[in-house]
């Protein structure tokens, strides 16, 4: 070999090395930094901003979460993009933990032993973890294969929690799934990192329904509550005067009280909120029969008398006005002996949301009777007055009282437009002053045993002129004698209207909006955005698909057959020129 040649050998091997090592220093180099790009208009492959902050706290992942997820082996093609769609978020779950989040799937049919399959099965089971049988068809003949749509958590060596991807007990053979896989696939992030914040965050703070004033009972807010309990400790609480009733809560929801507080309720709910307490108000300020306007088509709308509408509620920015809104943008209800049976009904408005990061992105809310909310006190630079829900410019607000009759759905009102949007959820924030400021004896005031405070720290407080929107229906049967009470979910549209296309054509935020509002006032972000995000679902325009298909599939088919052609003519000349002999 000739000297030249044993040079130019040596110089590709150091070259070679040289590339070698740079490419190893790049990749160590660059696995100190983050750098992902997500184009996509929803942010469909990026973890929200409160995501990545809870995944990067340390002081909340003290150690390693290892979840194990059940969805795997033989699936359909919509379940099994469920299935990608979890590795890929846990992929990016991960990026940020690092090994404090590892996970695994898992067959739970991958056995060739069926005892042992059913064993394994037996204890997802009896960790949480419901099953799906999907129907499938066979040479003819209806065959069941069973999935298991659900993971478990292990934290600090012991299962902990678990989370259900999807809740369908039967799959039919002609089911339409893939609906069912976009909503899986946009919830995952959310299930996902509240499982992480469930098992992970120490110290729950204590959330706490206020009683003994009429307000609604545990199974008419049971959908809030089942939000809420997997984060919070919840309680039931009856002040009866106790100066302390209040000591060790968080934030104190009051929803739709109907009878007066007596002064000694309302000064411990005032100090309650002067030492930092975070207050909601769902409050109804008029009254409506319900029970007269459905055997009758007609009651009246008569102003309720709470006592906390002139001192408390006034001197902390806001007055609930003694009127009920009509609005052309509603929902629906049914009228008995009305041809169209179920109806839009105008006292029940559509409240529409603001941009605030509580409502922002979340359905529509449902409202029943509502009234007016004004924001009072301007001038006072202490206190921040957000609107969040408002109704539409198609509305109007009529003083009480109101009569309220089945016939004004067959003659429409002359609403406004463009000028009357009315509030019907502020939220207040700042330093709020006492309701009872210069209103106690000295005496009191003066006392050892009792410090009465005039001036709130930084704390907030939501006011609502509706307490319906807090509430869920309860479905009521009897059952060998005894009532068997199950609450409907919130969003649910219990008269079933529909779109042409066979869709619901309401789905209610009103439980996201609740959560919401308890997680801001709480300063626990972690969920709010994660609840808000929503991936755009853009489906075919299948007349189009029918008119061009041909065209398509002859582009598909035709040009990859061109450019191979192409390539090889090209080739053969390039051959031919190069070792033709001249």
């Amino acid at each position: 070999m000739s000297k030249s040649k044993t040079n130019s050998a040596k110089r590709d091997i150091i070259n070679f090395i040289g590339i070698f090592a740079i490419i190893i220093l790049v990749n160590y180099v660059l696995s100190f930094f983050i750098g992902r790009y997500d184009l996509t208009e929803d942010s469909r492959h990026s973890l929200s901003p409160n995501t990545k902050r809870l995944l990067q706290d340390k002081s909340i992942l003290k150690d390693r979460i290892f979840i194990k997820i059940y969805l795997d082996g033989d699936l359909p093609a919509d379940i099994k993009k469920i299935r990608n769609s979890i590795q890929e978020k846990l992929d990016e779950f991960i990026v940020y933990a690092g090994d404090k989040v590892q996970y695994e799937f898992f067959d739970p049919n991958g056995d060739e032993n069926a005892d042992v399959n059913l064993q394994v099965q037996k204890m997802i089971y009896e960790n949480g973890v419901r099953p799906t049988d999907i129907q499938i068809i066979k040479s003819g003949k209806a065959e069941l294969n069973t999935i298991w749509p659900g993971a478990v958590i292990e934290y600090k060596g012991k299962t902990v929690d678990q989370i259900q991807f999807f809740n369908k007990r039967l799959i039919h053979a002609n089911d339409d799934t893939r609906g069912l896989a976009d909503r899986a696939i946009n919830n995952i992030e959310y299930q996902l990192i509240s499982a992480i914040r469930r098992v992970a965050v120490e110290g729950k703070k204590t959330v706490a329904f206020l009683g003994g004033h009429g307000e609604l009972d545990a199974w008419q807010t049971a959908d809030v509550r089942d939000g809420l309990n997997r984060f919070y400790q919840l309680e039931d609480i009856e002040i009866k005067g106790q100066l302390n009733a209040l000591d060790g809560i968080d934030a104190l929801v009051i929803a739709q009280p109907k009878e007066a507080f007596n002064e000694q309720d309302k000064f411990i709910i005032d100090q309650f909120i002067m030492r930092g307490g975070k207050t909601l108000w769902f409050v109804d300020p008029l009254e409506i029969n319900r029970d007269s306007l459905y055997y009758t088509g007609q009651t009246f709308g008569i102003t309720r008398d709470l006592n906390i509408e002139k001192d408390m509620i006034y001197k902390y920015g806001a007055r609930f006005n003694t009127s009920l809104i009509i609005d052309k943008v509603c929902t629906p209800l049914y009228i008995p002996g009305h041809p169209k049976n179920v109806v839009d009904w105008y006292f029940y408005p559509l409240l529409q949301r603001s941009t605030h990061p509580i409502t922002k992105n979340i359905d529509p809310i449902k409202s029943e009777y509502s009234s007016t909310i004004q924001i009072v006190n301007e001038s006072d630079k202490e206190v921040r007055k957000t609107v969040l829900l408002h109704t539409s410019n198609n509305s109007q607000a009529l003083k009480a009282p109101v009569r309220v009759n089945y016939s004004v759905v067959d003659i429409e009102p002359k609403f406004s437009t463009g000028e009357a949007e009315f509030p019907v959820a502020v939220m207040m924030e700042g330093k709020f002053t006492s309701a009872f400021e210069n209103r106690l004896p000295e005496s009191f005031t003066s006392s050892s045993d009792y410090k009465t405070i005039w001036k709130s720290d930084s704390t907030s407080m939501l006011v609502v002129s509706d307490g319906d929107i807090i509430r869920n229906e309860v479905e009521t049967q009897m059952i060998e004698g005894r009532p068997k009470y199950k609450a409907i979910p919130m969003e649910v549209d219990i008269f079933g209207v529909m779109n042409p296309n066979n869709t619901p054509r309401f789905v209610y935020g009103n439980k996201d909006f609740v959560l919401n509002a308890i997680d801001y006032m709480l300063d626990d972000y972690s969920l709010i955005d994660v609840r808000a995000k929503t991936i755009t679902l853009r489906t075919l325009d299948m007349t189009k698909v029918n008119e061009e298909k041909d065209f398509w599939r002859s582009i598909n088919i035709g040009l990859p057959l061109i450019f191979i052609l192409g390539l090889a003519f090209t080739v053969f000349l390039t051959r031919r020129k190069k070792y033709t002999k001249n």
